[in-house]
């Protein structure tokens, strides 16, 4: 069945994206004299916390997509960890940052127990990965402080009093297709006993080793992934049984946003407006002057079980809201970053989207006071120019090269015109001074290794690139500073 999903967009469905990279040359060294820092932020995206232990997996579709199984996934957390700790000590070095947004698929499978996990991990509390039943043998088990599956202790995005004397570091997310389908592809629904369950395309073929639908609640999973037995396992695999846990129930998009107003840190909600009746894309300003748009890429005009829902859409009521939300921003003379999950060319009309990329960045270059657009979902490091705006895409924190972006806005004291100043940045990054213990470094370098060593992965990452660049992107893709010449309009 994966393996029919993966096949639906891989095997040329979606468009490539033809306008222009930034020229292939490294960028000089970031001059800013004369310049006046607007704002300075983090981008994250894809951070995919994973309940690997789960029985709504398919881990044999591995062969297909990196985002079935992969032989480092069960650090996902602590790699998380590890990048709110890089984050936060970029923060209290004195390189203040003002917010951080990240971009979607901040869980992997659209589970109750991985969004529980991310919240603590932002929030900063104990995490404890292993959602099942331990089957290792005792004397096969590493140090706690090398176990993947072991409980921690999360440091949590920066707040004052508890991490030093620098302000709160807010914090801003957007739904990924990871947080509303199961395995970032497939819708669910409540059945007629009130379990939740994504059906599978090809259901009711009658093939005993298929599954029909998936569901994390379940006794069974589709082959074995445990902690003795990572996977994945064969495609043909009986069935095998469980722990069962209700804590991996199906979340809906209104749970994730209510779980967003739960929890402890900054801004109230992260970017939603209300936990019951809210839209799921909103409006905010974190800094004066600078308006912070998050859209919903995974807002279809349908729903149809066991339909493949991997690439973007933006409904015609979003995209209302979206046309006045810049028209506003236009007249406070605001300088908007647009951020949403997909890429701008994977708008795609088989999901009835309103907007489609050339339609988009129309609509986006209509407005003088957009400056960014930051997205994800293709794991990859990679600055596109627009015309009178950069569209960045930001790698994962769990794929290769895991790794974030500090990214900074500049005006131009004389003319008005902005600069867009990036960098790439690592949870392993040591060079600044250390905020507190840190005793899960040595795992996470681990982590990183079996990464940069899984050919597959760096493989299914190219696919997505025209240019067949590596998904640590060029030089000027990582790091560089590029005026626009434009400047939004005084209010």
């Amino acid at each position: 069945m994966l393996f029919l999903a993966a096949a639906f967009c891989l095997g040329g469905s979606c468009p490539p994206d033809t306008d222009p990279l930034l020229p292939r040359s490294a960028s000089d060294p970031v001059d800013t004299t004369g310049l006046t820092l607007v704002t300075r932020l983090v981008h994250i995206s894809d951070t995919h916390v994973v309940d690997e232990e789960s029985p709504a997996r398919l881990a044999q579709g591995a062969e297909v997509t990196r985002s079935a199984w992969r032989p480092y996934e069960a650090w996902s957390t602590q790699l998380v960890d590890g990048t709110i700790r890089a984050i936060n000590r970029i923060h209290a070095a004195g390189r203040t940052i003002d917010f951080v947004i990240n971009t979607g698929d901040a869980c992997d499978n659209a589970q109750r127990n991985e969004l529980d996990w991310l919240v603590s991990l932002f929030d900063g509390g104990n995490v404890n990965p292993l959602s099942g039943i331990d089957d290792r043998l005792p004397w096969l088990k590493p140090d706690p402080l090398l176990d993947p599956h072991a409980a921690f202790d999360a440091q949590g995005m920066y707040q004052q009093g508890t991490h030093g004397d620098a302000s709160n570091i807010p914090w801003y997310v957007v739904f990924g297709n990871h947080d509303a389908y199961a395995t970032g592809l497939f819708p669910v629904f409540t059945g007629p006993d009130g379990v939740r369950a994504a059906p599978l395309p090809g259901r009711g073929l009658g093939a005993p080793l298929l599954p029909t639908d998936l569901k994390p609640t379940a006794a069974l999973a589709n082959g074995n992934v445990t902690p003795a037995m990572p996977g994945p396992p064969n495609f043909l695999e009986i069935p095998r049984f469980v722990f069962p846990n209700q804590a991996r129930e199906f979340f809906d998009k209104r749970e994730f946003i209510a779980a967003m107003f739960a929890s402890r840190t900054t801004p109230t909600g992260h970017g939603f407006s209300d936990p019951l009746f809210g839209e799921s894309y909103w409006s905010q300003s974190p800094v004066e002057g600078v308006r912070l748009i998050g859209l919903d890429s995974c807002d279809p005009a349908h729903r149809i079980p066991g339909f493949i829902y991997l690439e973007a859409s933006i409904s015609s009521r979003q995209r209302m809201w979206l046309e006045n939300e810049l028209t506003l921003a236009d007249e406070r003379g605001e300088v908007v970053v647009i951020c949403s999950h997909h890429p701008s060319n994977a708008l795609q009309e088989i999901y009835g989207t309103s907007l489609l990329p050339a339609e988009f960045h129309d609509l986006l270059n209509a407005h003088p006071s957009v400056a960014v657009h930051l997205v994800g979902h293709t794991h990859r490091h990679r600055v596109a120019d627009r015309g009178n705006y950069l569209e960045i895409e930001t790698g994962s924190t769990l794929d290769p090269p895991q790794e974030g972006r500090i990214i900074e806005i500049y005006r131009n004291d004389a003319t008005g015109e902005l600069s867009i100043a990036y960098e790439t940045f690592s949870h392993l990054d040591n060079a600044l001074p250390a905020l507190g213990d840190d005793p899960l470094r040595p795992l996470r370098m681990e982590a990183s290794l079996i990464a940069d060593n899984d050919k597959d992965a760096a493989f299914r990452q190219r696919e997505r690139d025209p240019s067949g660049a590596d998904p640590r992107g060029r030089p000027i893709d990582r790091f560089g500073i590029r005026t626009h010449p434009h400047k939004p309009p005084t209010p």
